[in-house]
């Protein structure tokens, strides 16, 4: 049972396997001889017998109008064995060779395939929208600019303790709109505050009643915008960034639009003033 085991290991059925062995057993046989020392049955020793011959394994020849089948010596059958795996080998080699050229083409091809929705880019969760905005952050150059107005993924807090003192180090041009709509007046105050801290820092802010979307515009290369939902009306925290120069042009300019239209955080303040003195 082991060495037929161990044949099967290299390359032959069970039933070879058995033949073969059985063959080793005597200097030759006839095929009714076979059937009696082995589990197979007269219409198939025929067929297992010629597939050894075939393979190298067993002679054939013809004794008294009978035929006669006698076993090749082993170490012959193992040379011929480890000759067909070396020949199979090196067939496979050449042949993985011009598969991997092929395959290597293929997937060249699809990595420089660009697919018509391949820059835009959705999130939902607002922990991946926090560390994404970090990461545009770290990655700027030379502008941002940003409209913001609630619900924050990141507090204003936050966002000066993480942002904003890398964009002062790395002294980028930073524009921001707030919207002070629906606000409380502590919640104003608190604005205010916050407002001027990213001042200290460098920002150029200004104030306005109604933004349109929650918006970043970087390097003119990448837009960052959350929009509201159209159907419940409530701020919603899908985050949609597209990495696409010409759409941030285009956001951009309605962003300079908006700026002209604000006020600056002094002249909001005096508002405030003017209203509380009323």
């Amino acid at each position: 049972m082991e060495l037929i085991n161990k044949l099967e290991e290299f390359g032959l059925s069970r039933r070879e396997a058995e033949v073969y062995i059985a063959l080793l057993q005597k200097k030759e046989f006839t095929a009714p001889e076979l059937t009696k020392i082995t589990t197979i049955t007269r219409t198939k020793i025929y067929e297992h017998l010629q597939n050894l011959v075939h393979k190298g394994l067993c002679n054939e020849s013809n004794k008294n109008g009978q035929k006669i089948y006698k076993a090749v010596s082993p170490k012959i059958v193992l040379n011929l064995i480890i000759r067909k795996y070396q020949q199979d080998l090196e067939k496979k080699r050449k042949s993985s060779e011009q598969l991997g050229k092929e395959l290597s083409s293929l997937h060249q091809i699809g990595v420089n395939k660009i697919e018509p929705l391949d820059y835009i880019e959705v999130l939902n969760d607002p922990r991946q929208i926090r560390e994404r905005w970090f990461n545009i952050e770290k990655n700027l150059k030379e502008e941002l600019l940003v409209f913001t107005k609630p619900p924050y993924s990141v507090s204003l807090e936050d966002n000066v303790e993480e942002g904003s003192k890398v964009l002062k180090k790395k002294k980028i041009n930073t524009r921001s709109i707030y919207e002070y709509n629906d606000l409380t007046p502590v919640e104003i105050n608190n604005l205010i505050y916050m407002i001027e801290t990213y001042q200290k820092l460098g920002e150029q802010s200004r104030i306005i009643e109604k933004l349109p979307m929650k918006l970043a515009v970087c390097d003119e290369t990448i837009t960052m915008l959350s929009l509201v939902d159209k159907v419940s009306l409530q701020p919603g925290i899908t985050t949609i960034i597209i990495d696409h120069p010409g759409f941030a042009v285009a956001l951009k300019n309605t962003f300079e639009s908006y700026w002209i239209k604000a006020m600056t955080i002094e002249d909001f303040k005096s508002k405030i003033k003017e209203c509380s003195n009323d």
